[in-house]
């Protein structure tokens, strides 16, 4: 996907390419608001008000667009891809793509180490080779001393300033360079000439900011620390993404260009879920045609002459004719049963697949269940083609939001007024359905319910919501959801090394249910975005003899870590408020697209006896 740069300071109207990005990044990690860093530049996505939403395809996903619509407001109407020509042929002047502009503002000269924004234009200039090299667009020191070459496509291409500074209600802002040098002055100097002094890679008192005017210096590293708050000015509530201002005046807190926790999306994900085939479901669906039926000739000639209908037509007149008096005597047809909940409709199919609710988008198969596993897992299902629709809703700066909470309390929209449309990106695929026998996993949940790790997670919970300023909601089901996600996250590791795809691109799917009506499931998936998804190598896995092994082997290596016994023994006690216990890189943790929930509720105990203590679930 073309990156086009907008609000460019270069006296040109028309936008530029700089540079692109896949298509499911724009949902993933190169969304709205997010940094993306170029080889040359980098430059932040704008909001979607700027986008061209004519060039977008739409994405069919009801029930996704009404999840969307009940975060964000029924005026959002459509979920659309990335924007793309078909006529394209590579054409570097094409306005299609999507706008972004430069960020942070200011760059640093790497041979005379000068330090100055981009607006106004004078000191830095942009030079770009339109052609076929759009990433060799650079911003060059028009004015250094320090390179012979008169030519600015010869000069080498200033890099962006790594230091900026964000507040936890989610704005982002250049870090004030200025004001932070000639803090004990009474006015910065009219001519202010800053010069970073970098002797070091990393964050120290090696970092130095100097005017060449006045001589006012100063070590960056007083804005660092829990502390370097007091050392800053408020934040003024910059949306660079949107180009606005709202009131804020938080603490802004210093951060480094590249961190991970700049930008974290919040998407809602759903699976294709296909319709069933049955007689009575097709005259349901197509209930404005039956209904009004006045006789039985009448329906008859309506399903010989209607196309939608064909798959009538085999059925006799007198049944189809006594099926729809039975639905009229009912009062019509009824609204399919829906919860509401994406995951509780999905689980609906996957506990139950048949063979008349599969589609070109969706194949689910039972399969043999592993010798020797029968108290635990009540089926496994082999999902030969599943298609995944993922939609970007908002996204959070510093503090990570929970997989499944699309309303965190430190959002920032994507656009500046309400929300016409979001992006999303479909993705086709496979993987592995193992549903744990409810009966068992009910028992053990009752067993135990006052285990002192079990309370212990729980104050770390609300700890954890106390210092995000977050509601606490009692009774989540604490004990069930950490049983299935390292259950989950077990799994996961051993099926990465023999299913031929990389460790990051399988991803969990968990279904606990409702206290009124509990689940037990875990999906393992890997998608792609080509129309054809993927190539079976993780759907083989699910046979009995593969699938025993690497049960097997992962209740083995749950046993023991390189960690332990820190890793076994470690539980969250005051002040902490890690939502995880017997778990780390080495034995549990997964890549951050893999797991739901960012690594938290994890705890090898609860799966295998590291304690002894009583905890495990017992096969």
């Amino acid at each position: 996907m073309k990156l086009n740069a907008g609000a460019v300071p270069t006296g040109r109207r028309n936008p530029s390419r700089i540079g692109q990005v896949r298509p499911s990044h724009l949902v993933t990690t190169a969304g709205v608001g997010s940094i993306v860093d170029l080889p040359t530049m980098s430059v932040i996505v704008r909001s979607l008000d700027a986008w061209s939403p004519e060039r977008q395809e739409t994405i069919q996903e009801p029930r996704l667009l009404a999840e969307v619509q009940r975060v964000l407001g029924q005026q959002v109407r459509a979920l659309r891809k990335a924007p793309w020509d078909p006529s394209e042929t590579d054409d570097p002047y094409t306005r299609v793509g999507v706008p972004v502009t430069p960020f942070p503002g200011w760059v640093r000269c790497p041979r005379c180490h000068r330090l100055g924004p981009l607006d106004p234009p004078g000191q830095f200039d942009l030079v770009h080779r339109y052609g076929r090299r759009p990433d060799l667009a650079k911003w060059v020191h028009s004015q250094c001393q320090r390179q012979t070459t008169t030519r600015e496509v010869n000069k080498r291409a200033c890099v962006p300033a790594r230091f900026i500074v964000a507040c936890d209600n989610g704005h982002l802002d250049d870090f004030p360079y200025v004001e932070f040098v000639h803090v004990n002055a009474t006015q910065p100097c009219g001519g202010a000439k800053l010069v970073m002094l970098d002797s070091a890679s990393t964050l120290g008192p090696q970092v130095t900011v100097r005017c060449a005017e006045c001589g006012a210096s100063r070590s960056l590293q007083e804005a660092a620390g829990k502390t370097g708050h007091e050392k800053l000015p408020l934040c003024r509530g910059r949306h660079p993404h949107q180009q606005r201002f709202e009131a804020c005046g938080s603490p802004l807190r210093l951060m480094v260009l590249g961190a991970s926790n700049l930008w974290f999306s919040v998407t809602a994900s759903a699976l294709h879920l296909p319709q069933a085939e049955s007689v009575e479901d097709l005259v349901r669906a197509h209930w404005k045609v039956f209904g009004p039926a006045p006789s039985q000739e009448f329906m008859q000639m309506m399903v010989d002459g209607m196309n939608d209908l064909r798959n009538l037509r085999s059925v006799p007149s007198d049944e189809l004719w006594a099926l729809i008096e039975k639905i009229r005597a009912a009062g019509g047809p009824q609204p399919e049963e829906t919860s509401g909940d994406l995951l509780e409709d999905e689980w609906r199919l996957l506990a139950k697949p048949t063979t008349t609710r599969q589609d070109a988008d969706f194949r689910a198969t039972p399969t043999a269940t592993p010798v020797g596993y029968d108290d635990l897992l009540e089926q496994v299902v082999q999902v030969t083609r599943l298609r995944e629709v993922q939609a970007l809703v908002a996204f959070t700066r510093i503090a990570a939001p929970d997989r499944r909470d699309l309303i965190p309390h430190n959002r920032v929209s994507l656009s500046r007024g309400a929300t016409q449309w979001v992006p999303a990106v479909e993705q086709r695929g496979e993987g592995i359905f193992l549903q744990l026998r409810e009966d068992a996993v009910s028992r053990w949940v009752g067993k135990v319910a006052n285990h002192p790790r079990l309370i212990a997670l729980q104050a770390a919970h609300q700890r954890w919501c106390q210092n995000r300023d977050q509601p606490y909601v009692p009774g989540f089901p604490i004990a069930r959801f950490v049983l299935l996600h390292t259950f989950s996250h077990l799994l996961m590791r051993q099926v990465a090394l023999e299913c031929g795809y990389s460790s990051s691109s399988i991803r969990e799917r968990l279904y606990i249910g409702r206290p009124t009506k509990p689940a037990a499931g875990v999906l393992l998936s890997t998608a792609a975005s080509d129309s054809e998804g993927t190539l079976g190598g993780l759907v083989a896995l699910g046979s009995a003899r593969y699938l025993k092994r690497l049960l097997d082997q992962a209740f083995e290596d749950a046993s023991r870590c390189s960690s332990d016994p820190l890793c076994a023994e470690h539980v969250p006690e005051f002040p902490s408020d890690t939502l995880h216990s017997a778990a780390c890189h080495a034995c549990l943790f997964a890549s951050e697209t893999s797991c739901e929930t960012n690594n938290r509720w994890l705890d090898r105990a609860f799966l295998v006896d590291i304690t002894r203590d009583g905890l495990a679930f017992q096969l």
